[in-house]
């Protein structure tokens, strides 16, 4: 399976006008799949049901939320991590730093070695198809694209069964 990718035209230092502008890759989602969907595929591969999985996730992403709300770093063994991270406006002096200069909160996820093994080009791990911009027409066959199903021929140049 391959990761789809369009090209946006775009500036090669943002903030600089007069930087040229290149050309670069832009992950194109394929699809979604939802959380009973996920369950359904679990529930294949388990003795858990759909309706046990959905409460375990459930129960799961409560605990995740509890937790950092505490301020924990919140691990999930070889899933990955998940930690607040703030956005905050400078202070010139650290007196002049109050909690109003906190101007809000995000999650980061940092992904476990499996996660990021699935991730990694070639040897087994990701491959890259470009594909047209939403709105766009299709683009024609891309020889070098090494996402697509390739000419069926395996590459071997007689039958060695004769």
């Amino acid at each position: 399976m391959s990761v789809n990718y369009s090209l946006a035209h775009m500036s090669s230092k943002p903030g600089d006008d007069a930087a040229p502008k290149l050309f670069y890759a832009k992950a194109q989602a394929s699809g979604e799949v939802t959380m009973d969907e996920m369950a359904e595929e679990i529930s294949y591969a388990t003795s858990l049901t759909d309706g046990d999985v959905l409460n375990a996730i459930r129960a799961l992403i409560k605990q995740v939320n509890k937790n950092l709300a505490a301020g924990k770093i919140v691990r999930l063994e070889t899933f990955g991590s998940f930690q607040i991270q703030l956005c905050s406006e400078g202070a010139e002096t650290v007196k002049g730093f109050t909690a109003s200069n906190i101007t809000g909160a995000t999650i980061q996820f940092r992904p476990g070695k499996p996660i990021k093994a699935a991730t990694r080009a070639g040897d087994g791990g990701l491959t890259f198809k470009r594909v047209a911009k939403k709105g766009e027409a299709p683009l024609p066959a891309d020889p070098d694209d090494n996402g697509g199903s390739g000419s069926g021929e395996g590459g071997l140049e007689e039958d060695p069964l004769g």
